[in-house]
């Protein structure tokens, strides 16, 4: 090939690749303009905490991980616990006031409580925050609401609009990539279009068939690592177990859901419990605490005002009574390690 001719066939090439990549950043953007619009941001660094919210849920308050939060100074005199999990720590169903935190706060009289639940949050993403940033809060405690799903790793991030999920997995099911694990990951970390694209690829493959199990190694390590958090730092983690609230009195549970329901959610807490009893970590059973309140469960009751995201007959999240409930559970708990 003569010098002339290479060089126009490279500039050819040049100049597909150029328009190429005007196409794809066009693209991207749109796909990154839907992201910006979002209640919750993915978060890729650090690696495992995956979304947090992009502003406060209400405004002057702290209600979940909001992405950059720094530490308010210390008070003289005052203990301060972090608390972290999903959305029944959060307090979905409940005003914030009446959330488990709020309440123990209210309790314990001298110390500060602070909020950092957000809904679907798993253990990776708990533990990840938990070790990366939070020991510039200078905590006296750290308390993690952890439920059934958290032996579940999150895949999707919470609040994406149903129709353009967004895939903020540190890992990828087996099937949903025809790319190697390795550069889906790489993608997914650099690209809003990737990130919507997996995801649907996802659903897509759940639709087919595709059955998300437990992650029980994936969860041990995270245990692991929190505990080696706790001891290299010298500030205690509390673990509060909570079930399903239709489990406070298990034999009585087929009265307020189906039988199968029953079994799955006791099926699921045996499993969370089991893991937890092995971890070396100081937990409460939260069963317990729902069952020595002598309620069955904690639906809304006739004359309860339901709170932000409650919904009728909800087995998962308790009603403000069921927040009381948990931290008459573990008050005694706290107070002897603060």
């Amino acid at each position: 090939m003569s010098r002339p001719r290479l060089i126009r066939r490279i500039a050819e090439n040049l100049v597909g690749l150029a328009i190429g990549a005007a196409i794809f950043g066009a693209v991207e953007q749109r796909y990154r303009v839907h992201e910006e619009g979002l209640l919750a941001l993915p978060v890729l660094d650090p690696w495992g905490i995956k979304y947090a919210y992009r502003e406060p849920v209400e405004q002057g308050k702290i209600r979940g991980w909001v992405h950059g939060y720094q530490p308010p100074t210390k008070r003289p005199g005052v203990k301060r616990i972090l608390t972290l999990g999903d959305s029944v720590t959060y307090g979905l169903g409940v005003e914030l006031a009446d959330a488990w935190p709020q309440v123990l706060e209210r309790e314990l009289g001298s110390a500060e409580v602070f909020n950092f639940a957000i809904p679907g949050w798993d253990a990776e993403q708990n533990v990840t925050l938990t070790t990366s940033t939070l020991g510039d809060w200078k905590p006296d405690m750290v308390i993690w609401g952890s439920s059934p799903n958290d032996v579940l790793p999150t895949y999707l991030m919470w609040g994406a609009n149903d129709a353009h999920p967004v895939f903020v997995g540190t890992s990828v099911p087996e099937g949903v990539s025809p790319l190697p694990d390795w550069l889906s990951l790489f993608l997914v970390r650099h690209s809003s279009l990737m990130r919507q694209w997996l995801a649907g690829r996802m659903a897509q493959q759940q639709q087919a068939g595709l059955t998300l199990g437990s992650e029980m190694d994936w969860y041990r390590a995270q245990m692991a690592k929190l505990r080696q958090w706790s001891q290299d730092s010298g500030v205690p983690v509390l673990v509060m177990a909570i079930p399903a609230h239709t489990q406070a009195k298990p034999e009585a549970c087929s009265q307020w859901v189906n039988e199968h329901d029953c079994n799955a959610q006791a099926e699921r807490y045996r499993v969370l419990t089991q893991e937890l009893s092995q971890s070396g970590l100081v937990w409460i059973d939260g069963q317990r605490a729902y069952a020595a309140s002598g309620r069955p469960h904690f639906m809304l009751q006739p004359g309860e005002k339901p709170g932000p995201g409650a919904w009728e007959n909800d087995a998962e999240h308790p009603t403000a009574s069921g927040h009381r409930a948990l931290v008459a559970g573990m008050l005694n708990a706290v107070q002897s390690r603060l």
